[in-house]
């Protein structure tokens, strides 16, 4: 059994549009990663923001397509983050309404 070296768990708390994340608290968050990712802000593109546990950072990501899981997990791996199981499987149901 392989145990995860990653300190910390990402927590999905939730999946907005870009118009309405920009009206919340988290709008710094979606405006860092579009310069991360050098992309464009679209009101109807998609996110989801996650809390990081144990501390008070959160971290938004775009929603592209099934793509995106892996890219998350990715970037998040790379913050030495895992992605909590639940949070996973609520973005996969998401994405499978979303491309429908």
């Amino acid at each position: 059994m392989e145990c995860n070296a990653n300190t910390f768990t990402a927590k999905l708390i939730s999946i907005i549009s870009v118009e309405e994340g920009l009206k919340s608290e988290v709008a710094d968050c979606i405006r860092m990663r579009a310069n991360i990712d050098k992309r464009e802000l679209k009101n109807d593109n998609v996110v989801a923001i996650f809390n990081i546990s144990g501390t008070t950072s959160y971290q938004a990501f775009f929603i592209d397509g099934e793509e995106s899981i892996d890219y998350i997990k990715t970037k998040l791996n790379e913050m030495e983050t895992s992605l909590n199981y639940d949070s996973e499987e609520t973005l996969k149901r998401y994405i499978e309404r979303m491309i429908k």
